[in-house]
């Protein structure tokens, strides 16, 4: 019985230094089961709700929407950039053009997932984060005839 009981120990102890050897490889940074899955795949875009949004605005107009969205169900956010007109020709040398890019950014370490909304398309939205206890943002890029515009959303 005493046999038995060293034996776990020493299991334990190998795993336990085996943990803290991954948590010091990633410089302790966690990682979160939900992070980079899809909200509507995981269900947790069914009571996804828009917590804070900025127009995509220059000095000719608005030309679209960048949403922070959250689900308090699934503790996540994500970005959803939203077009007011179809994606031009984008993303290549002949284009001129970059493609439209939204982002979600989690404050307390930085993780962050993008998505591109791609010729002919008006909308698009990025991977989620899990945020419980900690806040993210959104960001979206557009790049089009009448100028570039970044914007970024509040932290929520």
């Amino acid at each position: 019985m005493n046999l038995k009981k060293r034996a776990l120990a020493r299991t334990a102890v190998v795993f336990g230094g085996v943990a803290l050897s991954v948590i010091a490889a990633t410089g302790g940074a966690q990682a979160y089961t939900s992070d980079g899955t899809s909200p509507a795949s995981t269900g947790c875009a069914d009571d996804g709700t828009t917590v804070e949004s900025a127009p995509m605005t220059n000095s000719v107009g608005t030309h679209g929407t960048i949403e922070l969205r959250h689900s308090l169900t699934c503790h996540t956010a994500w970005a959803r950039l939203t077009l007011k007109n179809p994606q031009g020709a984008c993303g290549n040398a002949s284009a001129g053009y970059a493609c439209s890019v939204a982002t979600v950014t989690r404050n307390n370490d930085g993780r962050t997932y993008s998505c591109t909304i791609t010729q002919g398309q008006t909308q698009c939205y990025t991977p989620q984060v899990y945020d419980k206890g900690m806040a993210s943002y959104a960001t979206g890029y557009m790049d089009s005839v009448s100028g570039e515009m970044q914007i970024r959303t509040a932290a929520y």
